[in-house]
């Protein structure tokens, strides 16, 4: 069964944070970008299958990636062909919208197509495990998910991570700003590591304090003597195996 991963950021995550040319043009290995900007000339509703554009200077394949803002569009729109346009054409054949385009949202035609597009993805994959890394001994991966969610630390640690491994491809090195993003995630991270620093809106895998159990030898019990007093200790459970006396494990006593 594949891992099913929890990602902590998203493609458009990566997309605000480097601007949709930036990412775009970084995933072209190839220099296919064809340099055109195609711009929605009639609004497009939630789930709508085409698109109506300017006449294309060049033709898009099946699997095109487009980012389209501006004109009023409350976000960036990820927009997949579906179909092949020919040079000229003024529809495009598209998956179901995510969100309503209105006329006026423009898209930069970098040339990148679904398969290369899947490297951003790899890209949120890979800022989503370091913070796992750094993180997980402290915190569950759900509340982390939670925080991600709500735009919190872990987003921006798992998008600015994101953002330099995007950058870093091809053995180039990653502008200043995201190298420092980077760095100071990491710095951050390391802190929450060692219990030094608090993750906002969520709670610790375990107490923050440490476990404290009260016992009593009772002669009364012929075996495993040293018995925990429960009303007097700390009520939070252990995260850990608690020594066996083996001997004591093999009698049942009433």
């Amino acid at each position: 069964m594949p891992l099913v991963l929890n990602l902590y950021t998203k493609p458009q995550d990566v997309f605000d944070f480097l601007g949709s040319e930036g990412a775009q043009l970084r995933l072209d290995d190839h220099q296919l970008a064809s340099a055109q900007t195609i711009t929605v000339t009639a609004q497009s509703a939630i789930a709508a299958t085409s698109l109506a554009v300017t006449a294309l200077q060049w033709p898009l394949i099946a699997g095109t990636v487009l980012e389209f803002d501006g004109g009023g569009a409350a976000e960036v729109v990820e927009v997949v062909l579906t179909a092949t346009a020919a040079l000229g054409a003024t529809s495009l054949t598209i998956a179901p919208l995510s969100d309503t385009l209105p006329a006026g949202a423009a898209a930069y035609d970098s040339g990148v197509n679904l398969a290369t597009a899947q490297r951003l993805v790899k890209s949120c994959q890979y800022g989503t495990t370091q913070v796992k890394l750094w993180c997980c001994s402290r915190y569950q991966d759900s509340d982390l998910l939670l925080n991600a969610g709500e735009n919190g630390s872990v987003n921006r640690w798992a998008t600015a991570l994101a953002a330099r491994w995007l950058c870093s491809r091809r053995g180039q090195s990653p502008p200043k700003g995201v190298a420092d993003m980077a760095k100071e995630a990491l710095d951050e991270m390391k802190l929450v590591k060692v219990g030094m620093l608090q993750i906002e809106d969520i709670g610790t895998r375990t107490s923050g304090w440490p476990f404290i159990t009260n016992v009593t030898l009772d002669i009364g019990y012929d075996y495993r003597k040293l018995r925990v007093e429960t009303p007097l200790s700390e009520g939070t459970p252990v995260q850990y195996p608690q020594a066996v006396d083996w001997n004591s494990a093999l009698w049942v006593e009433l």
